[in-house]
């Protein structure tokens, strides 16, 4: 038995009041894992979750948001119940985009809305790029990889940290499956991700429940995939990233949280908090105390703004 079944007695079912439904979608690499909530009939909101998390991270948000529309969040390859990539390949975010791919395709959706966290947010503004037009809206919370950047005398940088080091000296570690991650008990992962994130208890069971195995003894061991903890983003100038983001058509609404912007990691794309640079007229932002992970920890700070931009857009900013 797996062990999601023991943390979502300890994770309260009352943080939603709608049905919450485990789904397979089926893709050519293997299955992509989901939650959904709500009514198939209502317009759809797809949620993306962030690098080495779980599609169950964004149900404090869900419980939160208006039952206007059917919610659907997605283990990415390697995260959570999903199936990992084949082995051998570098994961980057552009190979991830298949996946929204297959969750339109399977609901047979012409368009729907977008919330990511994160890596999820990266992938998203690829599949926008890729498909203009079949997102509707986009809400990007704390979207810190999308907006790493790469300058021109950095490549050889870039490449290094990418691809020699992942086929060099960390290939047989990454690619090493499951069986050979450390095992610890559940309070000590608990422990490790509090500190490494800076979440409470709560919080981690959210992300736990999907990402954990019993490995006997008493014991559990992570079972993500090790290659996700270093994925590829495409190798951009902060110019680039301007010229490229700022042509998006579809709506979109950048939640950024304060302890992200103290440390720096927007410090070279200034354009994220200056709506006039954004020429479609498409675009806003809001700043919020906390970390990185804040529509997990304290999603009561971003749920009605939320819900006002899912409804009208950018009518009422």
């Amino acid at each position: 038995m797996r062990l999601t079944g023991v943390l979502r007695n300890v994770v309260s079912n009352t943080l939603t009041h709608r049905l919450e439904k485990e789904i397979v979608i089926k893709a050519p690499w293997g299955n992509i894992a989901a939650l959904t909530w709500g009514d198939p009939a209502k317009p759809p909101v797809c949620l993306v979750q962030g690098k080495l998390d779980a599609c169950s991270s964004f149900r404090p948000l869900v419980s939160l948001l208006p039952d206007d529309y059917f919610y659907v969040s997605i283990d990415l390859p390697g995260n959570g119940l999903s199936d990992h990539l084949p082995k051998g390949i570098r994961y980057t975010a552009v190979d991830l985009v298949p996946s929204i791919v297959e969750v339109k395709n399977h609901f047979k959706w012409d368009k729907f809305a977008f919330v990511g966290h994160s890596l999820g947010v990266l992938v998203g503004k690829y599949f926008i790029l890729a498909y203009p037009g079949q997102i509707t809206k986009a809400v990007e919370l704390d979207p810190m990889p999308a907006y790493f950047s790469w300058e021109v005398n950095q490549i050889s940088v870039w490449y290094k940290l990418n691809y020699e080091r992942y086929y060099g000296e960390q290939y047989l570690k990454w690619n090493s499956g499951k069986e050979t991650a450390p095992k610890y008990t559940f309070e000590e992962i608990q422990e490790r991700m509090m500190r490494a994130r800076g979440l409470s208890k709560e919080a981690t069971a959210h992300i736990l429940e999907r990402s954990l195995e019993p490995a006997g003894d008493g014991l559990y061991r992570i079972t993500y995939d090790q290659r996700m903890k270093f994925v590829t983003t495409p190798q951009l100038s902060a110019s680039n990233l301007q010229q490229l983001y700022t042509s998006i058509r579809s709506p979109t609404f950048v939640i950024l949280a304060r302890n992200t912007i103290d440390g720096g990691f927007y410090d070279k794309a200034p354009f994220l908090q200056d709506p006039k640079s954004w020429p479609h007229n498409n675009y806003k932002y809001m700043i919020v105390d906390g970390s990185h992970d804040i529509h997990v920890e304290n999603p009561e700070c971003v749920v009605n703004e939320i819900s006002q931009f899912l409804k009208f857009g950018l009518a009422n900013s």
